[in-house]
């Protein structure tokens, strides 16, 4: 009776896990990257190169970010090559 009680809750939670994974998942890609370049621009002293960094490093770590979460999330409509 106890693994019943247990697979119907793992069975209703599943969903809700799911969406949450999402979830954080979407907010990592979208606010992780300034925020990195941020504090690599806070911590670095000298002016040209956190001009650099400024310039460079956000987008590039947005684009590493959605190439990362690209493989976790798939729209329902989307199927892998076989």
């Amino acid at each position: 009776m106890h693994t019943q009680r247990f697979s119907a809750l793992r069975r209703r939670a599943t969903p809700a896990l799911k969406s949450a994974g999402k979830f954080i998942i979407i907010s990592a890609v979208t606010y992780a990257p300034g925020g990195l370049a941020g504090w690599a621009v806070k911590s670095v002293a000298r002016r040209p190169l956190r001009l650099l960094l400024a310039a460079a490093l956000e987008p590039m770590l947005s684009r590493a970010f959605k190439r990362l979460s690209a493989r976790f999330i798939r729209e329902s409509d989307e199927k892998t090559a076989k």
